[in-house]
Parts: structure tokens; C-alpha cells; sequence
């Protein structure tokens, strides 16, 4: 379900209660959460896209760590390699 939430300043925020994306807005578009001028009344519709996590798995956090990076050169996750 939506959930519009009132704001200071007269804004509104809108999520889903349910951890998805929601669709509308303007541009219109999937977005994790919105606030936009409540004199607006934008509506939004929740999809069934999950919203996608921002952890990093332990391989890619000691990536981060040894100076690596998230991946390796060709792109595909970085190995750690004993220094």
C-alpha cells in the first residue's frame, strides 16, 4: 500500500509500506520513495519491484577495503588476492 506522509514545508512523501517500487510522478517513473508539493496531488501506484538493497556483500566490501574496488578489471567481482 501507499503511504503519503505530510511533511514540513507543505511537502508529501510518498513509499510503499511493502518495500516495492512506486510508479508515477514526474517524471513519470519507478522510484523507491517521492516527496513532492503537496498542492501537486501526485499519485503513485506500487509495483512489484522490489527495492533494491544498498548492502555489498563481504567479498566486495574487502574489495572496497584493499583498494580494488566492487569488481575487477573485467568487470565480473573482484577476487581477493593474499598480498
Amino acid at each position: 500500500m501507499i503511504i503519503y506522509e505530510q511533511l514540513e514545508n507543505n511537502m508529501v512523501k510518498a513509499y510503499s509500506d511493502n518495500g516495492m517500487m512506486i510508479h508515477g510522478g514526474f517524471p513519470e517513473a519507478d522510484y523507491a520513495e517521492a516527496i513532492d508539493p503537496a498542492n501537486l496531488n501526485r499519485t503513485y501506484t506500487e509495483t512489484d519491484i522490489p527495492i533494491p538493497s544498498e548492502e555489498i556483500s563481504d567479498s566486495e566490501a574487502l574489495n572496497i577495503i584493499m583498494g580494488r574496488g566492487i569488481h575487477g578489471p573485467d568487470n565480473s567481482e573482484a577476487v581477493p588476492q593474499e598480498d
